[in-house]
């Protein structure tokens, strides 16, 4: 558990931009039909910037309107990947300068 502690804390900066990105992405599904309380055309903005992790929670949201939380798994899952694919390519590129 420690492993994954220090791991986390040396990528404190990857952690924060992916939980904004997606968090960002998950607000803006969840204020896409009329009913919820931060409809806005803000929301369609926000989809469109944060496209690449909310495309499959949009498409849930579509189908199904009623049901959040499925969008927040799927969400989450995103924030997992995106997280890794942070971790992975500011590495390579810090890796790379240090070299």
């Amino acid at each position: 558990m420690n492993e994954f502690k220090s791991f986390v804390k040396s990528r404190k900066i990857e952690l924060i931009l992916s939980a904004i990105y997606v968090g960002i992405g998950t607000l803006a599904v969840c204020s896409i039909y009329p009913k919820d309380l931060f409809y806005g055309n803000w929301s369609l903005v926000v989809l469109l910037i944060t496209f690449p992790v909310t495309i499959i929670s949009f498409g849930y949201r579509y189908a199904e309107a009623d049901s959040l939380l499925p969008v927040f798994v799927i969400q989450f899952v995103m924030f997992i990947i995106t997280y890794l694919i942070l971790i992975s390519s500011l590495f390579k590129s810090v890796f790379k300068i240090k070299k």
